[in-house]
């Protein structure tokens, strides 16, 4: 199945100024796949080391001797390694710190190599062994799940993706093609992002064999607790993974998760699976200038899970219980609608840069308010909000619209697209804006299309 990033990977490939990639993501996102398949496509040798299921390779590293390294696998391989035809893959990295130091003597004594490593767990390698990157000699490559364009691709559906790749704002959709496009997101929804999941049932047809899949994918998170090095006990990781579906579009609330724990705690479960890049922090941001982290509250944050539909096996939804609700993700699962968009948008920016999301809230007696998502788009700030249905009150909207001053905004939702001018309905107030209005099935197009404007 086709990624978007082998086309990013190309281009890392192709630079005269390329370094050592390490490419982050949760496991089974398609990390090792997209690497055998950019060689396979480009005719490149692959050297390929997996350091979780070949223990034995680790102390080919500890020289830090890139020759001698190349050397001893080409005995051990039998093969001839041509350092400018060839990709050097070290899978699971994390396994073996001697290969991450290792990484900046690949750089300065063998840089016509191209050296490629990926790792689900790393930031509990450096934590575990006190280790540093080696800054200003290698890149970051950051990787999640099949998005829903990437699904439509896999699933044959060219016509429609080539449709919505094309599209203009303003243009009208026809409701047929609409309702196909609906019918397609409902399938991603219940089906989720991750690879095999989609190559199951693209394969099958068969949503009951693509929800095992999931499920088994949960157990292999589960299965990687062990490897956390944590004094933290077991039993308090698994409460808090089953809980992480909770988090979605809801104020994060310790006493919520842990509720006989201190904070701190539980603070650093969830760090733990935000390393592990399972969970995501969509933090509370102030939203008057740019950068937004600049202005983030650290205390206030929501959560993002990496896949929406690991999120429906995490709250004990399986496909064969919804599957014949065909309402049940448009009418009443507005989290469902906001954890799409969410995983959508993390990724939106190029792959080099660290997927991260903000929002904005107001928390005040009798006159709370909240705006779903807010991201930067070229040098403005693009507010976004999420609706599950057709349609849904815009105060915290015309709140923040007319705080910040903005004048565009965007929402999400299962109608046609519009452009419109709107006006607040808030008491005193006769501030207009533009709200753009796209179906959720767009959000792939939100840079391009918001960029027109």
């Amino acid at each position: 199945m086709k990624r978007k990033e082998e086309a990013d990977l190309s281009e890392w490939y192709k630079s005269p100024h390329r370094k050592p990639l390490i490419i982050r993501g949760a496991r089974q996102v398609g990390k090792s796949t997209l690497v055998r398949l950019f060689c396979q496509n480009n005719g490149l040798q692959l050297i390929e080391l997996n350091f979780e299921q070949t223990h034995s390779l680790k102390s080919l590293f500890a020289s830090n001797e890139p020759k001698k390294i190349l050397q001893s696998l080409e005995i051990l391989y039998n093969v001839r390694i041509d350092t400018n035809k060839a990709v050097l893959f070290l899978d699971e990295i994390q396994a073996n710190p001697a290969a991450i130091l290792c990484l900046r003597y690949f750089f300065e004594q063998i840089p016509q190599l191209a050296v490629i490593a990926a790792g689900s767990l790393l930031e509990f390698a450096l934590e575990e062994y006190e280790l540093s990157m080696p800054v200003g000699r290698i890149e970051y490559f950051f990787m999640g799940p099949m998005k829903f364009e990437e699904f439509l691709e896999a699933m044959g559906a060219d016509q429609l993706l080539t449709y919505l790749q094309a599209y203009t704002v303003g243009e009208e959709i026809p409701q047929a093609i609409h309702e196909k496009a609906l019918e397609y997101l409902r399938t991603y929804h219940l089906l989720g992002g991750m690879p095999q999941v989609i190559k199951v049932y693209r394969d099958t047809l068969s949503l009951l064999k693509a929800d095992k899949v999931k499920y088994s994918t949960l157990n292999t998170y589960r299965d990687d607790f062990a490897k956390y090095k944590t004094r933290i006990d077991l039993a308090k990781l698994q409460e808090v993974f089953d809980k992480l579906g909770t988090t979605v579009g809801k104020k994060i609330r310790y006493v919520d998760i842990l509720s006989q724990e201190r904070s701190a705690v539980t603070d650093r479960i969830l760090t733990l699976f935000v390393h592990a890049r399972i969970l995501y922090r969509a933090y509370h941001s102030n939203a008057n200038n740019l950068p937004l982290k600049a202005e983030i509250n650290r205390k206030i944050s929501k959560g993002i899970l990496l896949d929406i539909g690991l999120y429906l096996a995490l709250q004990g939804l399986s496909i064969a219980d919804i599957s014949q609700d065909k309402e049940l993700f448009f009418s009443n699962q507005g989290e469902l609608a906001e954890q799409f968009i969410g995983q959508h948008l993390l990724y939106s920016q190029p792959s080099y840069m660290h997927p991260e999301l903000y929002y904005w809230c107001r928390e005040k007696a009798q006159s709370n308010a909240e705006v779903d998502f807010v991201i930067q788009q070229g040098n403005s700030i693009l507010p976004v909000e999420v609706k599950s249905g057709k349609t849904g009150t815009l105060k915290s909207l015309h709140l923040f619209m007319e705080l910040k001053h903005l004048p565009v905004a965007l929402r999400f939702s299962t109608s046609t697209p519009v452009v419109e001018t709107v006006t607040s309905s808030l008491p005193k107030s006769d501030y207009r804006y533009t709200l753009v209005t796209l179906p959720l099935y767009l959000v792939g197009q939100t840079r391009r299309l918001m960029k027109s404007l």
